[in-house]
């Protein structure tokens, strides 16, 4: 008896289930002063692969359509090297003649002191230099000498015109070494320069001379060492083992020009 009273259970709760797919598959009912909602039911045993991505529902093979993360492969070949810029660019230079040396590199350097973007842009000397060198990287060392501009930004269209000088050569702006707060030098020369070629000296503590704005070369040396770890994350890594203690001084074939008006 007790057999045959779940057998009746079973076949109600069936019958049941029966009319609620069978009124699934149908627009809303009318039946008297009553009507039947439409289940989703239907909607949810047809519902195709491309269904469940309009809903936000993961896609068995959408692995693949993830993009993967972009890897820039370090550039093993021996490097030119050209660093130009204001009176910061002596004592950089010389300890990226060391970098250089170890790394089987080559380098120039120009010392222009007391320039500033508008010198550079305004005359044909980097266009110059870059035809003599032929650098594979360039690194700059502009800025310092603009730091009290009250409007940074009206020396953006030189800045720009000496990254089309630099063309398609890979290079790193390297940003001057605060020694006060700028009034916004540093915003507009990371915004002009391409990601991952400016490297912001601004918040690093340096020992300084006697006039409180140069890095001394000791403070210098560790400054290029802080730039070269940080190679392997710019837009053209290349290889910068640090140089070995006995690697000693070494030549960055630097050339000074006088200083001009600004």
């Amino acid at each position: 008896m007790k057999r045959n009273g779940y057998v009746g259970l079973w076949l109600l709760l069936a019958v049941s289930l029966a009319i609620i797919i069978f009124v699934s598959f149908y627009d809303d009912l009318q039946i008297g002063p009553w009507k039947v909602k439409k289940s989703p039911i239907a909607e949810t045993l047809l519902a195709t692969d491309s269904d469940s991505i309009a809903a936000g529902l993961p896609e068995e093979d959408s692995v693949e359509n993830i993009a993967a993360p972009v890897v820039i492969k370090t550039d093993s070949l021996p490097q030119s090297i050209f660093i130009f810029g204001d009176s910061m660019t002596f004592n950089l230079a010389l300890r990226m003649a060391q970098y250089a040396r170890q790394n089987g590199h080559k380098i120039h350097s120009v010392n222009w002191d007391s320039s500033n973007t508008k010198i550079w842009a305004d005359h044909d000397t980097l266009q110059y230099y870059i035809e003599k060198f032929h650098p594979t990287q360039i690194f700059i060392s502009l800025g310092s000498n603009e730091m009290y501009f009250k409007n940074p930004e009206t020396r953006a269209p030189y800045v720009k015109k000496i990254l089309e000088v630099i063309d398609t050569i890979p290079y790193v702006w390297i940003g001057p070494p605060n020694w006060k707060e700028d009034t916004g030098i540093n915003d507009m020369l990371q915004r002009i320069c391409k990601k991952g070629s400016f490297f912001r000296s601004e918040g690093m503590d340096f020992k300084r001379k006697a006039d409180h704005i140069h890095p001394t070369r000791q403070s210098s040396a560790l400054w290029v060492d802080s730039i070269m770890r940080w190679i392997p994350k710019s837009s053209h890594p290349f290889v910068v083992e640090v140089p070995v203690d006995s690697i000693g001084k070494c030549n960055p074939n630097i050339i000074f020009l006088k200083a001009l008006n600004k």
